[in-house]
This record gives structure tokens, C-alpha cells and sequence, in this order.
């Protein structure tokens, strides 16, 4: 493999395009197959098809051990299955309205079809794993999938909770994002036939890029821009989620200015303010603590892929890393 490998995500998608296209012709065919009845709704279901990152990181991972095998394929599809069902649940418990700037499932279908078409989306990708000569992949995805519940539950427990820390709040990232990047990044260590420390490496690459990932959303949940990002924006405030960067505001806003923003907190007629103008000072320095520590959490993931043994799949890795963790608001 030569070293221009392209780094933005449409280059790597055209240097993946096969093993891509054999993971969602897998889906298509096999994991998405249901009854006649069901078409419409899935077929609707099927634009919300993203940049298949984490796809795309078990390929490359499975490149950069020089071992791309079918069990990669069918692991990657069933990433991109538990995350597709993830999304619509996460975007019913937001009351998100759009996504990939179409209107999410449950605002079309009704939130019976969201929850119920998240659960049966599941049930198809982790029942084909247990279908696998080694169930490691299904293990693995069903642990990886009770982090995800846990994470979630326990961020909605915690909502309305102005005081939450720093702590709680990444223990909730890292179950409800960060498990499944950590899942896809020890599953295709494992099946290219990596040693244990390099899947273990893999695994924490995994966990801290997903956990730079979310720290990203969150900040452009609070300052992006919805006609650049294609879905709903502002509903962390919103909904009561003390996220990273509304943390970050809090402690540098003075003690009226932040109760301020404690009344603000959970009453959605919210969503749309502005933070950045109320308090810009308190803001900039905001924007710039969190973008330091999520940079740090990339610094940190990046570190893990020195073990990959074709260095032209790590530096795509990096440069994806890089680019998804500290997107431009």
C-alpha cells in the first residue's frame, strides 16, 4: 500500500469502497431482511446511514494488522446496527426532531416504531454474532451494549442535576458512546490475530476517541450551527444534560451569572439560546477549555496505534481521529 492515503473521511470511504460495500450489502441482505410490512420503515430508516465510522474503524484496523477477514465485515456491520438503533432511542429521549437533516423516526413513525425498531435492529445484529465459529464478537457486543444502557440510564437519572461532575459525566460518555468504539476497536484487533496487549491497545484507542467524539458533540450541541450539522442542536440545555462544555460555562460564569444559568437549565424553550452572546468572555474561555481537554483525549487514543504494524492505516486512523474529535463549529 503506498502512503498517500487520503485523510478526510470521503477519501477513505473510496479507499475502503469495497470492504464497505461488502458491509452494508451484509446489512442490506441479511441483518435488515424483514417482513414485507416493515419495508417502508426500514427503507426510511436506512437514509439515516451516517460516516460509518465505526466501520470504517474496523477495517482500518484490520488493514493495519495486515489481516482484513470476513469476521471483520460482519463485526462491522453489527457496530453499525447497535449504533443505528442506539441513535433512534438517544433521539427520542432528546425529543430530537431531525437527523442527517430529515425528520427522526419517531416524529415520522411515532415513538411505538422508534423504540421498537432500535430493539429489533439489536436483536438482528447480536443474533447473527451468536452465528459466529467464535463468540467472542458476541460477547463482547453484548457487554459493550449494557455499557451503553448503563450510560445512558444513568445520564438520564442524572438530568436536572446542575452540580453533576466532571467525573459522573465521563463515566456516562464512556458508556453510552465510547463502549461500542472501544467493542469495534478490540473486535478487529482480535480477529486480525493481534496479541492481547495490541487488541488491549486497541480497545483503549477505542474508548478515548469515542469518549473526544462525544466531548465534540456536546460542544456543538451548544454552539453549531444546525444547518451545517444536519439535526437538532441545543437540546442538552434544554433537556437538563449538564454536558462537558456546560460545565466548563458554569464554573467560569460569575455566582449570579451562573445561577442565571441553573434557571435556564431543563426548561426546553432554551434550546435556542445563545450562550456565546449572553456571556462571550466566559464563553471563549469555555470553547477553549473543552477543546483542550478533548485534545487531550485524542492525544491520548492516537498514542495507542503505534502497535499497528502498517503505519499508512495508523496515520488514516490519526488523521480521522484528529479530524472527527476537533471539528470546526
Amino acid at each position: 500500500m503506498t502512503s498517500t492515503l487520503p485523510s478526510s473521511l470521503d477519501g477513505v470511504s473510496e479507499q475502503l469502497d469495497v470492504s464497505l460495500q461488502q458491509v452494508q450489502d451484509f446489512i442490506d441482505n441479511d441483518l435488515l431482511s424483514g417482513s414485507e410490512a416493515m419495508k417502508p420503515l426500514l427503507d426510511y430508516a436506512a437514509q439515516f446511514q451516517g460516516k460509518r465510522l465505526r466501520a470504517m474503524t474496523v477495517l482500518l484496523i484490520a488493514n493495519g494488522f495486515g489481516k482484513l477477514k470476513q469476521q471483520h465485515v460482519h463485526v462491522a456491520a453489527y457496530v453499525e446496527m447497535i449504533h443505528a438503533a442506539t441513535l433512534m432511542h438517544d433521539d427520542l429521549l432528546d425529543s430530537a426532531s431531525q437527523r442527517r437533516s430529515l425528520d427522526c423516526v419517531h416524529v415520522k413513525w411515532g415513538s411505538h416504531a422508534a423504540v421498537l425498531l432500535g430493539d429489533w435492529m439489536y436483536s438482528s445484529a447480536f443474533g447473527s454474532a451468536t452465528f459466529m465459529d467464535d463468540q467472542t464478537a458476541s460477547r463482547v457486543l453484548a457487554d459493550a451494549t449494557k455499557r451503553v444502557c448503563r450510560g445512558e440510564i444513568e445520564q438520564n437519572l442524572s438530568r436536572g442535576n446542575f452540580n453533576l461532575s466532571a467525573e459522573d459525566y465521563l463515566s456516562h460518555i464512556d458508556g453510552k458512546t465510547a463502549a461500542l468504539f472501544d467493542a469495534a476497536a478490540f473486535l478487529a484487533a482480535h480477529y486480525a490475530g493481534a496479541s492481547p496487549k495490541d487488541c488491549q491497545s486497541m480497545s483503549s484507542f477505542g474508548l478515548l476517541a469515542g469518549r473526544a467524539f462525544q466531548i465534540a458533540d456536546d460542544l456543538l450541541d451548544v454552539a453549531g450551527d444546525e444547518g451545517v450539522v444536519g439535526k437538532s442542536l441545543g437540546t442538552d440545555l434544554g433537556n437538563g444534560k449538564l454536558t462537558l462544555p456546560l460545565m466548563r460555562l458554569r464554573d467560569n460564569l460569575s455566582e449570579t451569572e451562573a445561577t442565571q444559568l441553573e434557571k435556564m437549565f431543563g426548561d426546553e424553550k432554551n434550546c435556542d439560546a445563545n450562550l456565546a452572546a449572553m456571556w462571550p468572555e466566559a464563553w471563549a474561555i469555555t470553547a477553549e477549555q473543552t477543546r483542550g481537554e478533548l485534545r487531550g483525549y485524542i492525544d491520548s487514543a492516537v498514542s495507542h496505534l503505534d502497535c499497528l504494524p502498517d503505519s499508512d492505516y495508523a496515520n488514516v486512523l490519526r488523521d480521522i481521529t484528529y479530524f472527527l474529535g476537533d471539528r470546526e463549529l
